[in-house]
């Protein structure tokens, strides 16, 4: 305890204070350790208590036999909380006294969008085109429009297995889960309308899937989406008509093993498939083509935008949900 009360009370005079003259939006942790890498830890653990989010960074497993001849597993484990956090943190101050580390990260607590609104303020606001295209349409854009970024001026990146949004010459992480809250909106109250994918789970890249629809009345017609992770929309069936409320299957199993699960990077991807109830046919013309094994260009005649899409849904019933797809 004694050692304890040393090691927490002892250090640098900044970090004794905790105090480093972060601006206000920066969170701040402070950590200490015999190494370098043990006192980034527990500053980023400080930084993820605060955030309260959970996310579980495993190592190594591994297999020893004992002095007995029996086999038995050491597992390596970190517990710390928040991807977000720990993915985007930067060194705010270190210093090395004694043989022992103290350092203290930062984390960027603004919204992307008030980042984005905070870089950008020397820009001259002035009226523009809004654009075309799918970037156009995506509620993030409608956003980034208000902090003066058009479609045409940024830039939709995905890299280690998450998205960033470039606005020249910045580049601006955005966690996964935050670029689904930004991009779609998930109808909740869809009055019995129902959509599933088996098998469930990850899938493997090239492995087929079936989609399960349940029609929430015995009359109308159903219509079925896919949707990108960079909201591209492709119709896949198109007023296919019901008359009861037994589940449809598409593509129809008995002439179709399924679709075709198509990673559209080396990252893997995550994409929506959503399907729309109407009371009666809806004109749409003709379906547009199967699901691409790469993203289509924005000029595709294939291809819609999300944002599109949401204004069709307009007081329809519709419901989704997501599939994932390993990487290559």
């Amino acid at each position: 305890m004694l050692l304890f009360l040393f090691q927490g009370c002892g250090g640098p005079g900044w970090y004794v204070a905790r105090d480093v003259g972060a601006p206000a939006h920066v969170l701040v942790g402070y950590g200490q350790g015999d190494s370098m890498a043990s006192a980034r830890s527990e500053a980023s653990r400080e930084i993820a208590e605060a955030l309260r989010v959970s996310v579980h960074s495993t190592g190594e497993v591994v297999a020893e036999r004992g002095a007995s001849g029996r086999m038995f597993s050491s597992h390596f484990r970190v517990d710390l909380e928040s991807r977000v956090s720990l993915s985007h943190l930067t060194m705010v101050k270190r210093t090395r006294a004694s043989g022992r580390y103290y350092v203290a990260l930062g984390y960027d607590n603004r919204t992307l969008f008030q980042k984005v609104a905070a870089d950008r303020e020397h820009l001259l606001k002035r009226p523009l085109a809004f654009g075309e295209g799918y970037k156009a349409a995506l509620p993030l854009a409608r956003e980034l429009a208000t902090a003066g970024v058009f479609p045409s001026q940024f830039h939709l990146v995905r890299r280690h297995g998450g998205w960033t949004l470039r606005v020249d010459p910045a580049v601006y992480p955005v966690d996964t889960d935050a670029w689904f809250r930004l991009c779609f909106v998930e109808k909740t109250e869809n009055k019995g309308l129902r959509i599933g994918v088996t098998p469930e789970g990850l899938l493997a890249s090239g492995s087929p899937y079936q989609v399960h629809l349940s029609p929430p009345e015995p009359t109308g017609s159903l219509s079925l989406y896919h949707v990108s992770e960079s909201g591209q929309v492709l119709s896949l069936m198109t007023n296919r008509p019901v008359d009861s409320l037994s589940p449809l299957t598409f593509p129809d199993e008995n002439f179709y093993e399924g679709l075709e699960a198509i990673p559209d990077s080396a990252h893997g991807s995550r994409d929506m498939l959503l399907v729309r109830w109407d009371p009666e046919p809806i004109h749409s013309g003709t379906p547009h083509a199967p699901i691409s094994v790469t993203p289509l260009s924005e000029n595709d005649g294939r291809t819609f935008s999300y944002g599109d899409l949401l204004e069709q849904l307009r007081d329809t019933r519709w419901a989704s949900c997501f599939v994932w797809i390993q990487a290559l």
